[in-house]
């Protein structure tokens, strides 16, 4: 007997488990609401100096311990290219007397403090108590509060200071060619299996069945796989799933981040560089292209909503544009409008990624995977270890789509 499992949701969770149910020979449908695959991984291009180069509108940067990426990548012949520039090092320019190393110290000081203490506590909390303040605690929090997305009171202390306080120099890559080239590569797998541009408003278990109502008709499965983006799966405004209450708990430990990107088109090729604007919570970077040169591109990430709204992003972005000539006047800007990607407006994924409040324990990690009767789900929120990332959201699709199939095997034993 056929079993019929749908996935909502064809961004990098989803692809991955409509993947891995179809290598175990499982019949799969995939909802997508956008007209593309990736969901928050959209890479398109910009004229600059002549020519067409890169952006990544969303998910960007290959770090090191992407496994289940690479080994996506090549399995699809996709290559990976080297930024030339570390994702981890950013020059605070408007904090001219803090250096990296500054941050660095103050970073692995408060990660001890967060390590050796007790109970809840958000980062804000642990550089209280650790008695800092001045311009170098202001560099770090920025540094934080882009990273995460959230602000520093928001977040919890020793699983965030753990990875984000890291100032050590380390290598990062992006796809060659687009990091959309991976989903665009999982979605040709896949084949007809994908409805693009198909809504779900409900997922309604009964009877021992999925019924998934899109684009007001509805189709019966056997599982189905929610892999929706977790502002989008906690609006009930959204669509509608009855998820009991000790999930819901659980998401209730998980904070919604919010960022947006800023691309400008450069006149000329310029050096690798990482710099960032400790006031207005945004970096830049300039990185090599896929045939090894320097793109000629600023690239802008700007994390935590207060800070968004205060650069403008909420209507035509030029504010920020003006803060980002100013910013890095060392570039050769040129005078083409600026491409902004505000991914809080974007209504089917409202916010980017997440990261974990105060509190949030194993306990809640496992019950944000854990199925709820034939409901699986997948998703960057999901994965403890790559919470927010690529590799995270990849990891959680794989998971999803092997418990269905040990259930099934479970139920054929039986």
């Amino acid at each position: 007997m056929t079993n019929r499992i749908a996935v909502i949701g064809a961004g990098l969770a989803g692809l991955a488990a409509a993947s891995e149910l179809r290598r175990l020979r499982h019949d799969v449908t995939v909802y997508e609401a956008r007209d593309r695959v990736g969901g928050r991984v959209w890479s398109e291009t910009i004229a600059a100096a002549g020519g067409l180069h890169v952006i990544e509108r969303g998910a960007e940067f290959v770090l090191n311990g992407y496994s289940t990426l690479r080994g996506y990548c090549a399995a699809h012949e996709l290559a990976l290219i080297d930024t030339g520039m570390s994702y981890y090092i950013r020059k605070p320019a408007d904090r001219p007397g803090v250096t990296t190393n500054d941050m660095a110290t103050l970073g692995r000081k408060a990660a001890d403090a967060a390590a050796a203490g007790d109970g809840p506590r958000s980062v804000a909390d642990v550089l209280d108590e650790i008695g800092v303040g001045g311009p170098a605690r202001e560099a770090l929090e920025a540094r934080i509060e882009m990273s995460t997305a959230v602000r520093t009171d928001q977040v919890t202390a020793e699983e965030t200071l753990e990875h984000v306080a890291s100032f050590e120099p380390g290598p990062s890559w992006r796809i060659s060619g687009g990091n959309q080239e991976l989903p665009n590569a999982m979605a040709r797998e896949l084949g007809d299996r994908i409805r693009l541009g198909s809504a779900v408003q409900a997922v309604l278990q009964t009877g021992g069945q999925v019924i998934v109502t899109a684009d007001n008709h509805s189709a019966v499965f056997d599982y189905a796989v929610i892999a929706l983006p977790f502002g989008v799966l906690t609006d009930p405004r959204a669509v509608s799933i009855d998820l009991p209450e000790w999930k819901t708990h659980a998401m209730s430990r998980v904070v919604q981040g919010h960022a947006a990107k800023l691309h400008v088109a450069l006149s000329s090729v310029p050096q690798t560089s990482a710099v960032m604007s400790v006031s207005d919570r945004f970096w830049t970077w300039t990185a090599r292209a896929a045939d090894g040169g320097i793109s000629p591109v600023i690239n802008c990430f700007g994390g935590e909503l207060d800070h968004l709204r205060s650069l403008g992003i909420d209507s035509d972005g030029s504010a920020w544009e003006s803060k980002v000539r100013a910013l890095r006047s060392d570039l050769d800007i040129s005078d083409d409008a600026a491409v902004l990607t505000a991914w809080p407006w974007d209504h089917l994924s409202r916010g980017a990624y997440t990261a974990h409040a105060p509190g949030f324990s194993v306990a809640d990690a496992t019950a944000l995977a854990a199925p709820h009767g034939r409901l699986y789900f997948a998703g960057e929120y999901i994965d403890l270890e790559y919470t927010g990332l690529m590799e995270g959201a990849l990891r959680s699709g794989n998971r999803a789509a092997r418990a269905i199939d040990q259930d099934l095997n479970g139920k054929a034993a039986a």
